[in-house]
């Protein structure tokens, strides 16, 4: 009776075996014969059969392969029906032929076809990061890249490090910092050794709120070149992210003779002298010169325009608070008083054309309330009334 159980399990297994064999050889006729769907129904049922890693690895791998060639074909067939069935195609042919891979008898008898195909996919993940990083997608593109990355590393190719690089630098501008870090890592440690990588690992600890790692980076990278003007910049990130606007002054103008016309590092050096909260280094009088200058250099710069408007609104503010202190009635005091208000409205009609310049660019309500209320204060009731009514 055992030798009867034995048998029956013997004979039970190599019908599983024939099964799955058919299953293969029926997905490699489908798949010949242009039938994509019934291939693709076959082939799954194949290799997710229980007894699949059961079978010989050369059969299995066989069984990888045909499973790539048929998503491949369902790709390239423009059948949208069709692809829709199986969504995720791209990846299925990803994870089976980096199955047939793992075998390497397999992988030398059939080199040319796998390493064809890898390619094939590989180019894809490229493309497809490549349209989505001109597009502004960022975070659709990291992983694309990463993909194609990966298959480039495994088939040895030097463009490896160029698409992992692409990857970091799309995961950095998505803000993804954590994920654009680690590729960034990957590349330092594969060998790449410049100052790109030091500005970079830079901006990433920038974004993660680790000030003390940006800086030992931002140093690292000018030892190599204490010119990189973009190295400079993300030394003056750090600094402004940990409100050390005075440290960054120094950098600020080490890279405005670099570079003078640069509209933003004016802007930046008009916002940092015009932080009246920042008592160390406002200077109202050098944020005025700095928005002016940015704006010579481009004249549509909103933040720019606007922020000069806003620096013209304070600086009417605190004449007007130093009037309202005078609380005698002397001859000298209501002169004072005066002189204080009348000059207090004239920085007000100054910063008009500024303000107006930045609400006809962007009309937001933020903007539209300030130019109502400067309106107002200026008795111009016309405008006021005009505006309010749009």
């Amino acid at each position: 009776m055992k030798k009867v159980m034995i048998l029956l399990a013997v004979l039970l297994t190599a019908n599983v075996m024939m099964a799955q064999k058919k299953d293969r050889t029926d997905a490699y006729m489908y798949n010949k014969n242009g039938q994509y769907e019934k291939a693709m129904v076959s082939i799954e049922k194949c290799v997710n059969h229980e007894q699949f890693l059961g079978m010989k690895p050369n059969d299995q791998s066989q069984a990888w392969l045909y499973r790539a060639a048929i998503y491949q074909n369902i790709l390239q067939s423009g059948d949208e029906a069709l692809m829709a069935k199986a969504p995720n195609a791209l990846e299925v042919v990803y994870e089976s032929l980096m199955n047939c891979m793992k075998n390497p008898d397999f992988l030398q008898e059939n080199k040319q076809e796998i390493y064809q195909r890898v390619g094939s996919v590989m180019n894809t993940y490229y493309t497809k990061g490549a349209d989505a990083y001109n597009a502004g997608n960022f975070a659709e593109a990291a992983p694309m890249f990463k993909k194609a990355y990966d298959i480039a590393k495994s088939l040895g190719s030097p463009d490896a490090n160029d698409m992992l690089n692409l990857a970091a630098t799309s995961a950095l501008r998505a803000e993804d910092y954590n994920t654009a870090l680690s590729y960034f890592m990957e590349l330092k440690n594969s060998g790449v050794d410049n100052v790109d990588i030091y500005r970079h690992l830079a901006a990433c600890y920038n974004g993660l709120g680790n000030g003390e790692k940006a800086m030992e980076m931002i140093n690292a990278g000018l030892e190599k070149n204490p010119g990189d003007a973009n190295l400079i910049l993300e030394k003056v990130n750090a600094y402004l992210k940990e409100g050390k606007g005075s440290e960054a002054i120094e950098d600020l103008n080490k890279l405005h003779e670099l570079d003078p016309n640069n509209a933003q590092l004016l802007f930046v050096l008009g916002t940092i002298y015009g932080d009246e909260n920042n008592g160390e280094v406002f200077d109202s009088d050098k944020a005025v010169k700095y928005y002016e200058d940015a704006i010579k250099i481009k004249p549509d710069y909103y933040d720019a325009i606007y922020n000069l408007g806003a620096l013209y609104i304070t600086m009417s503010n605190k004449l007007k608070a130093q009037a309202n202190e005078i609380t005698g009635f002397s001859k000298a005091e209501i002169e004072q008083y005066n002189k204080l208000i009348g000059d207090a409205e004239e920085l007000l009609r100054t910063g008009l054309p500024y303000v107006k310049q930045a609400y006809e660019a962007q009309p937001t309500p933020e903007v539209k309330n300030v130019l109502k209320t400067m309106y107002v204060q200026l008795k111009m009731n016309d405008e006021a009334k005009a505006l309010e009514e749009e």
